[in-house]
């Protein structure tokens, strides 16, 4: 290890960042901001996601900087809560993707340039229905006209003899289920992120 990065692990330095010394948080930045960034580009995150990340960590050094363990330095610390926004974003990502998908109704399922991420998106599909199984009676029915037989909301408020703006509310209420239901999901986080190889 350089003597440089000696000194920003030092316990010295870290009694700095928890008195809230700017210099010193300037100096964490500027030696630790490029190898988060490329951590981040590692796992497949853009160039913008990978700048967020870096915010996001950054901030949350700042912010918890009065619970810096100085026998422990901060290399550790700082890629731990990297790993946590990291897969925080890649999960909603993907998640974004399956709900895109929900709402563009398109039967040929969810392809992206990777065959092994769409295989996925579309087995996340698959247990999105499977869920929807569980709603209450007029949300499970409007969910599956609308994305099993693609309906239009006015075909579905005929079919079903209530108002489109019934049928409307049904369906925000139920894809509102649905995705709190996949966010909170353990599983999900595991197999949706791709990041198993850190849990």
């Amino acid at each position: 290890m350089a003597d440089g990065q000696k000194e920003f692990l030092s316990k010295e330095f870290i009694f700095e960042l928890r008195t809230g010394s700017e210099k010193a948080f300037a100096v964490l930045f500027d030696q630790y901001a490029g190898q988060i960034y490329r951590y981040s580009r590692r796992f497949g995150l853009s160039h913008e996601d990978s700048e967020g990340i870096i915010q996001d960590v950054f901030i949350k050094i700042w912010q918890k900087r009065c619970d810096l363990d100085p026998d422990r330095g901060v290399n550790a610390y700082l890629y731990k809560v990297a790993k946590s926004y990291i897969i925080k974003k890649k999960k909603s990502l993907l998640l974004e993707k399956v709900f895109t998908h929900l709402d563009n109704l398109d039967t040929n399922g969810v392809q992206v340039d990777d065959p092994e991420r769409s295989l996925l998106i579309n087995d996340l599909l698959s247990l999105v229905f499977r869920w929807a199984k569980s709603l209450p009676k007029g949300q499970r029915e409007v969910f599956e006209l609308r994305n099993k037989e693609h309906l239009s909301m006015d075909e579905i408020a005929e079919r079903l003899n209530i108002s489109k703006r019934k049928a409307e509310n049904r369906i925000y209420q139920a894809n509102k289920t649905l995705r709190s239901k996949v966010a909170t999901d353990k599983l999900l986080l595991l197999a949706g992120t791709g990041l198993t190889v850190f849990l």
